[in-house]
């Protein structure tokens, strides 16, 4: 085997866990950019994103509801509603 058939098989795979971990990231709070960096640096860069903690996942009625609560209390106005609602809507 020729250096370079090493080398080559080398950068695919480091390539190829750099996509695994930007996908993986991606689903988590480490995001998929840290997440395909961690990937390139290999199986235990790939390992740190998957016991990374993932994204919580919060139903779109509850968030609404959430903000909502907060504008009735008077801790937002409603122009930081409108915003916060709006942002919401657009990441769905």
């Amino acid at each position: 085997m020729e250096p370079s058939d090493i080398i080559l098989i080398i950068v695919l795979h480091s390539l190829a866990l750099g996509i695994a971990g930007y996908f993986v990231g991606s689903k988590r709070e480490i995001g998929p950019i840290a997440g395909g960096f961690l990937g390139l640096l290999g199986i235990i860069g790939l390992i740190i994103v998957l016991v990374s903690p993932r994204k919580e996942s919060i139903p779109f009625s509850v968030q609404v509801q959430r903000y909502k609560e907060l504008l009735d209390s008077g801790t937002i106005t409603e122009a930081e509603y409108n915003h916060l609602k709006g942002r919401l809507i657009e990441a769905q």
